[in-house]
């Protein structure tokens, strides 16, 4: 009980732009936190990014956050925000599954059509969602070091990613078919 009222007291400094408490309030859940998520992800980073990304969050919105229990708050945060990195882990897969496979020692796949028609998908995205998806997939950055670079939140860069993944699924296979339409 004594932690939740420091907690407690610890927000109410927070809504007023008080830094060191927002530290204290880390430090004293951080670890807790991770441990919860990596239950999720069971992946140490990507445990660590969701509860970081909770703490920013909270800390962009704590002018206008109420939170009666803060506990509760940042377990049920990280909660969802595993559960949106499941999901779009699955969307990763299941567009990985629909790329031809090779090892990166060979030859490309000899089918170049197949890869000029995902390139078209591709460059059907609208811009902004284009350029996310291409940092994140070709380039190999995290939503959070997207957001950083394009100025947005890292919810927007997930909520970008899930819609390419989502409009990728839905078109790679009529590429695919075309192809194969035209041997």
């Amino acid at each position: 009980m004594d932690r939740q009222i420091n907690n407690h007291y610890l927000i109410q400094l927070i809504n007023k732009d008080d830094q060191l408490a927002f530290e204290k309030l880390f430090k004293a859940n951080y670890p807790r936190l991770v441990i919860y998520a990596r239950r999720f992800l069971n992946d140490q980073d990507a445990a660590e990014d969701i509860v970081q990304a909770v703490f920013v969050k909270l800390w962009e919105r704590r002018k206008e956050l109420v939170i009666a229990n803060p506990l509760s708050y940042l377990m049920r945060s990280v909660h969802n925000r595993c559960l949106n990195e499941l999901k779009v882990s699955q969307h990763h897969v299941s567009i990985e599954s629909a790329l031809p496979f090779y090892n990166e020692e060979e030859e490309a796949p000899a089918d170049e059509a197949l890869i000029q028609k995902v390139q078209n998908v591709i460059r059907q995205l609208p811009e902004q969602r284009q350029r996310i998806f291409r940092m994140s997939r070709f380039e190999g950055l995290k939503y959070r070091e997207i957001a950083a670079v394009l100025g947005l939140s890292i919810k927007t860069v997930e909520a970008q990613m899930g819609k390419a993944l989502q409009f990728l699924r839905e078109q790679l296979p009529l590429a695919v078919s075309s192809i194969e339409g035209d041997g």
